[in-house]
C-alpha cells in the first residue's frame, strides 16, 4: 500500500472463447482463466457476456438460466474458492424474459448486484428484452457500475454513473468483429465521460447463427488522464494484443488517488449546471 495513494486494487479482465451451447466446456475454460487471475492476485476478475452458453436466437431459453441456477453457481463458489470478486455477463431467465445480464458476485460468494441490458438492437428485440439502468455498487474493491455489451455504444447508457461517483465501469461485452472498429475509442470516450477507470471484458470465438465472429480486444482504460502530450497512449492501462486468442490482462489502480484527481476537476458540477440550463431540471 502507498502511504500517498493508498491500497491498490488489482482488476483483471479475462478475454475468454465461448463456445455456443456447451456449458460444461466453457466453464471449464473460465474457471482456468479465473485461476491465472487470481495467481496474478486480482481483486476483481471479468468475465466476458454470457460466457457460459453464449447468445444464440435458436437455444435462447434453453441456454437461459435463473438467478440461483447453475452458471450463478459456479460464479459463486469460485468466487468464494479464489477470494475475490467476480463480474460476469449471463443469459438470465425470468419469467417469460430472458436477459443479457451481468452480475457481480462477492468473495463470500453472495451476488452484490444484477444489471439487465438496457440497449437492445432492433434485430434481437424479438428474442432479447431489455433491461433499465443499473445503480452503482458500493464494494470493498470500488463502486462498480455494470454494463452489457451495446450498451458501450451509447454515453446514455453510462452518464448516471458520473453522479453516482462510480470508480469503474465493468461492461462485459461479446460484440461482432465486423462492427468493432471504434471500439478502442468508444471504450476510451466512455471511461472519460464518467471520471472513473473502465474494464472491457471481451468474449472470442464465433457466432454461428450470426455467421460472425466476435472481436476480443479486451481492455482496461483510465478515463482520469487529462494530459497525454508525452505518451498518447497513457490512458490504455492493459489491452489484449490482436487475434482470437484467450488471454488475461490486469491492472493496478489506487481509488483514494483516483478520488483526489476526480475532486479537483470541474466536469461533474458543471454536468449538473449544464444539464439545468439545457434540460430545466437537476440531473440526478
Amino acid at each position: 500500500m502507498s502511504l500517498f495513494r493508498g491500497p491498490g486494487t488489482r482488476l483483471a479482465a479475462l478475454q475468454m472463447r465461448i463456445e455456443p451451447g456447451e456449458r460444461d466446456e466453457n466453464l471449464a475454460r473460465a474457471a482456468k482463466l479465473l485461476s491465472t487471475a487470481r495467481e496474478r492476485e486480482a481483486d476483481l476478475a471479468c468475465l466476458p457476456a454470457t460466457f457460459a452458453t453464449g447468445l444464440n436466437f435458436p437455444t435462447l431459453r434453453t441456454d437461459a438460466t435463473t438467478e440461483d441456477g447453475p452458471v450463478v453457481r459456479f460464479l459463486a463458489e469460485q468466487a468464494r474458492t479464489l477470494g475475490m470478486h467476480i463480474a460476469a455477463g449471463v443469459l438470465l431467465s425470468a419469467g417469460r424474459d430472458v436477459f443479457d445480464a451481468a452480475v457481480l458476485v462477492g468473495p463470500a460468494g453472495d451476488p452484490l448486484g444484477w444489471y439487465r441490458r438496457a440497449c437492445v438492437w432492433e434485430g434481437e428485440s424479438a428474442y432479447v428484452s431489455s433491461g433499465s439502468p443499473g445503480e452503482v455498487i458500493d464494494t470493498p474493491v470500488g463502486r462498480i457500475g455494470l454494463q452489457v455489451s451495446y450498451d458501450v455504444r451509447f454515453p446514455e447508457a453510462s452518464r448516471h454513473f458520473l453522479t453516482q461517483g462510480a470508480d469503474l465501469v465493468v461492461c462485459v461485452a461479446n460484440l461482432f468483429g465486423p462492427f468493432s472498429h471504434p471500439l478502442r475509442s468508444i471504450c476510451r470516450a466512455r471511461a472519460a465521460d464518467n471520471e472513473c477507470a473502465l474494464v472491457f471484458a471481451s468474449g472470442v470465438g464465433e457466432n454461428r447463427f450470426a455467421n460472425m465472429t466476435y472481436v476480443g480486444h479486451s481492455m482496461i482504460v483510465d478515463g482520469l488522464v487529462q494530459d497525454a502530450r508525452q505518451d498518447p497512449e497513457a490512458d490504455i492501462l492493459a489491452e489484449a494484443g490482436p487475434g482470437p486468442h484467450e488471454t488475461v490482462i490486469d491492472a493496478e489502480v489506487h481509488w483514494r488517488q483516483r478520488r483526489k484527481i476526480r475532486a479537483g476537476l470541474p466536469f461533474h458540477d458543471d454536468l449538473r449546471s449544464t444539464w439545468t440550463t439545457i434540460h430545466g431540471s437537476r440531473a440526478r
